[in-house]
């Protein structure tokens, strides 16, 4: 057999990282190494001692996607008041960075006032790249603009002169090819840039990003959510749940989640709301499965913040937790 060292492309450069490689190999030491390269099936770590050694070429690709399309908490790209990513042009969105709930007082940093500034405003914007500038740039850091359908392309003309087929009786529009995702974030450029690369390290691999993983996952629970209130009797929730949050404070990452129900309907009064599972603490990144977990058995979610008659049950509970 011969063996063949090469100079990592940008793609390899990206995916055989002494990261990776920890996250492929738990117990891999990532101190004193002097070069990594590749050798058939192998990725070759070359320590300062002149030592090598050699590990598995397939576990830490498989380690590098999994972490470039890992799915972060519920609250990583929620902007102002819990908002959601918002429709900007040609089927794209604005998708800010959860600045407000990254910590305690992270409301009153100036990215998070930044966002209320401009909440709103984006959609008067029309060009992308200016768009993108304001989004990303180091003095503002607001967010990303993502496509996960693809970007919606103009158009495209109608021949009605042309012999006409049986499939154009029943439809005059042309199909068009289906659009890839799109993010503006440095990972997925990075990977769209390198992308023959990539694919002749990962057969058939298609950009992403931790942030289409979201919106993808975001889009699955409003999905369910509305398929959860057509199903209500008149569309009232009579099972529902309300939810806060707490940033984390100091140094920690953890904030807290809060969930009260009823089987009263959402304008039930506090009375008749109890804790779930009072016993129990949840934090952010329990909130995925809680939100699933609700409407698998028909109750509805609302943030408490939306239901007036709630207003201090925060702080309520909170005394108990």
């Amino acid at each position: 057999m011969t063996e063949l060292i090469t100079q990592l492309n940008q793609a390899q450069q990206l995916i055989y990282t002494k990261s990776n490689l920890r996250r492929a190999f738990q117990d891999f030491d990532d101190t004193e190494i002097s070069a990594i390269y590749l050798r058939d099936d192998l990725v070759i770590v070359v320590r300062t001692d002149g030592s090598e050694q050699t590990y598995n070429r397939q576990l830490v690709k498989a380690a590098y996607q999994q972490f470039t399309f890992r799915l972060k908490d519920f609250f990583s790209y929620l902007g102002p008041n819990f908002r959601g990513p918002s429709i900007w042009r040609n089927n794209s969105y604005i998708m800010f960075k959860g600045w407000h709930y990254s910590h305690k007082l992270g409301h009153l940093s100036q990215a998070a006032q930044m966002q209320r500034t401009w909440a709103d405003k984006f959609i008067h914007i029309s060009d992308q790249t200016k768009l993108v500038q304001l989004l990303q740039s180091d003095q503002t850091d607001l967010g990303h603009l993502v496509a996960p359908d693809g970007f919606q392309e103009a158009d495209m003309a109608i021949d009605f002169d042309a012999p006409e087929s049986e499939s154009d009786t029943k439809d005059k529009s042309v199909q068009k090819p289906k659009a890839n995702p799109y993010c503006s974030c440095g990972s997925f450029q990075r990977q769209l840039n390198n992308l023959s690369e990539f694919q002749a390290e990962i057969e058939g691999y298609k950009p992403w990003c931790i942030h289409l993983t979201w919106m993808q996952r975001y889009r699955e629970l409003l999905v369910k959510r509305a398929e959860a209130r057509s199903q209500c009797r008149g569309q009232v929730a009579e099972q529902a749940v309300a939810w806060w949050y707490a940033p984390p404070e100091g140094t920690s990452d953890e904030g807290r989640f809060l969930v009260l129900y009823t089987k009263q309907g959402s304008m039930a009064p506090l009375k008749a709301w109890r804790t779930y599972k009072p016993k129990e603490i949840f934090t952010q990144h329990h909130v995925w499965d809680l939100f699933d977990n609700m409407l698998d058995n028909g109750f509805i979610p609302f943030p408490g913040t939306a239901l007036p008659q709630l207003s201090n049950a925060w702080k309520t509970p909170a005394k108990n937790m």
